[in-house]
């Protein structure tokens, strides 16, 4: 995450607004995963699916910044969240409706 901090600064400031709010959301939650942040982490998931993000584009943030043992409470947490995002946003079919099919 870092790095991609590193891409987006000039004369010392880095330039999030040059990012669309999907990315900036997936930026934002990496750097709480690697704070360990739990409360960000939620938030940022979140904030990230509603902009648009999938949830391999989530995954892909964890990939990235996985080589750090100390981040899996953090990702254990991000997987925890999404999962229950996925529930609530997903679609549900009751049985009448099913049966009718």
């Amino acid at each position: 995450m870092e790095q991609v901090l590193v891409c987006l600064k000039t004369n010392g400031v880095i330039k999030l607004e040059v990012l669309d709010i999907k990315r900036r959301e997936l930026v934002a939650l990496g750097k709480a995963i690697m704070a360990g942040n739990i409360k960000s982490i939620d938030k940022h998931v979140i904030a990230a699916l509603d902009a648009g993000a999938s949830r391999d584009d989530i995954l892909k943030v964890v990939n990235f910044i996985m080589s750090d043992n100390k981040l899996f409470t953090s990702i254990i947490e991000l997987l925890k969240v999404l999962s229950i995002e996925e529930d609530i946003r997903a679609p549900s079919i009751s049985i009448i409706d099913d049966v009718r099919e």
